[in-house]
């Protein structure tokens, strides 16, 4: 290296490039291109879209100084207080016992403990799967973050970092069931959101540091390596035939049989996928040893192979979007490159999935058509309950439909294969506008945060749960993310795991 820099040719370059440089900069055109570039600046940085995605409103300025925060706080610190007195009764037998240290030790531990149950729930093959386990592993977090706490005064769990808008929508989720026109159904999917609420809890006040983040994420990397590894297992060696509920063969005659792991469809697997790979980026450009990020690479590799076998068009679309916004979080100058680099990567395509994506156009696909009779079924359960719903859970929206007789398309009705419909149709107009303001009100502390935050690993982890979250919000418009439980669990522990990556780049700042 210090030969060629010492080299005639070398230097000849280098001084080439220096004149041309200053010539540019000196010239007309250079001057103009600046000028129009500070301009065009200007007019960015003073936009409607910069203030909507990245001024903190009035009601997340408020959320952390008022009442109701505070009297949340309150009662969620309740049995942490209830540990504290019981430690000061019993501090010095406490304090000699070396079950009580290893307890103590595991309870500041919280994070590696997320880390690791998530990996087991994404690789508990289906057959073997109960929801239950989504509660358990969910309390067992939050059981642990209270055990930390216990022999110490400082540690108190905060909702600070939760924001106003997830408080809503969870508040707006437990009323829908008494509002609901099916209670017993509404009351029973209500089981499957108290996991996901208490492990959003629990995230966020488990973190508190970049290693912890990542020892979360690494969890996420190895349920990924698991399942994906074994969904091109299931591809290459055991076979998977073509399922005609899955794939509409009359226009998809050359696609062979989509992959689906430990799931029961293989658009779970694609969307489980869709959900971890921005993360696992985010551990290659955040890990400090070289070892680390091969390995994370490596499972990157598994999954966005496994998730090509899944030829699930909706994620694919999403992980276009998740890339595009990590990119653009990270470096905006990159933009231009990764979209003329994705550009120049479709011919590399392998057929089946080129001419997969194709069929996204297709209106003779059944499996595309299909979806504006599920849209205008759901529209017309929104016109009968617009302001409550009907009820929480697709059950609850599958027996309105049933008995009103509103679906006209051919196929079984299972849900509105819209996010925003099946929320809006379950738990009304007040459900839909808190869950966006839940996903918006995320963003944009997001992208406050990683403006300001110096280029450390919380900042690439709130970039990668960010991307992920986005990207599944896209995927979204075509299809219900929490169709299954465990993917439903999965989504809202990438979301704790980026409100706690945004605290974590909150805190950094505060010490720069």
């Amino acid at each position: 290296m210090a030969y060629a820099q010492n080299s005639f040719f070398f230097t000849l370059c280098l001084a080439f490039w220096r004149w041309l440089k200053n010539a540019y900069h000196e010239s007309a055109l250079g001057h103009l291109i600046g000028g129009l570039c500070a301009w065009l600046s200007g007019r960015w940085r003073d936009s409607f879209l910069v203030h909507l995605f990245y001024d903190e409103g009035r009601l997340s300025m408020a959320w952390g100084d008022s009442r109701t925060c505070h009297a949340l706080e309150w009662m969620l610190n309740l049995p942490l207080r209830f540990l504290r007195w019981i430690y000061r009764l019993l501090e010095k037998p406490l304090e000699g016992s070396f079950f009580a240290s290893m307890a103590f030790e595991a309870g500041c531990e919280a994070a590696v403990a997320a880390g690791w149950l998530i990996a087991l729930i994404m690789a508990i093959p289906n057959e073997y799967w109960n929801n239950a386990y989504s509660l358990i592993a969910a309390c067992l977090v939050l059981m642990l973050v209270y055990l930390g706490g216990m022999n110490t005064k400082r540690g108190s769990l905060s909702m600070k970092a939760i924001g106003p808008y997830a408080v809503c929508f969870a508040a707006v989720t437990v009323l829908s069931v008494p509002l609901a026109d099916f209670i017993d159904l509404s009351a029973r999917y209500l089981v499957y959101y108290i996991p996901c609420m208490i492990i959003v809890v629990a995230l966020v006040n488990s973190a508190s540091s970049a290693k912890q983040l990542l020892r979360i994420g690494g969890g996420l990397a190895l349920g990924t390596l698991i399942g994906g590894g074994y969904g091109i297992f299931q591809n290459v060696v055991i076979g998977v035939g073509v399922n005609a509920s899955f794939t509409d063969t009359s226009v998809n005659a050359d696609m062979p049989g989509r992959v689906y792991s430990f799931y029961e469809n293989p658009n779970a697997l694609a969307l489980l996928l869709l959900l971890t790979l921005p993360v696992i980026v985010a551990l290659i450009f955040s890990s400090r040893h070289w070892v680390s990020r091969i390995l994370a690479a490596v499972v990157f590799v598994i999954g966005g192979v496994c998730l090509g076998m899944t030829y699930g068009r909706a994620s694919w679309v999403g992980l276009v979007v998740a890339a595009l916004v990590y990119v653009f979080l990270w470096n905006r100058k990159l933009l231009p490159f990764c979209v003329l680099a994705g550009i120049a990567a479709l011919p590399l395509l392998p057929t089946s999935i080129f001419n997969r994506i194709l069929s996204i156009f297709n209106l003779n696909d059944t499996s595309t058509s299909s979806r504006f009779d599920l849209w205008a079924a759901g529209l017309q359960v929104i016109r009968r309950e617009p302001i409550t719903g009907v009820g929480l859970g697709a059950d609850a929206v599958r027996r309105m439909v049933k008995l009103t007789q509103l679906y006209q398309g051919r196929a079984s009705f299972v849900h509105c294969h819209n996010i925003y419909l099946q929320i809006w149709a379950e738990m009304g107009l007040l459900g839909l506008v808190s869950f966006l303001g839940t996903m918006l009100g995320t963003m944009k502390a997001a992208a406050r945060a990683v403006h300001h935050c110096p280029n450390t690993p919380a900042r690439h982890m709130a970039i990668g749960g960010t991307a992920a979250i986005l990207g599944a919000m896209v995927c979204g418009l075509a299809d219900y993310l929490w169709t299954y439980p465990r993917i439903m669990f999965l989504f809202w522990f990438v979301f704790g795991l980026t409100l706690a990556a945004i605290k974590v780049c909150k805190m950094e700042m505060d010490r720069v």
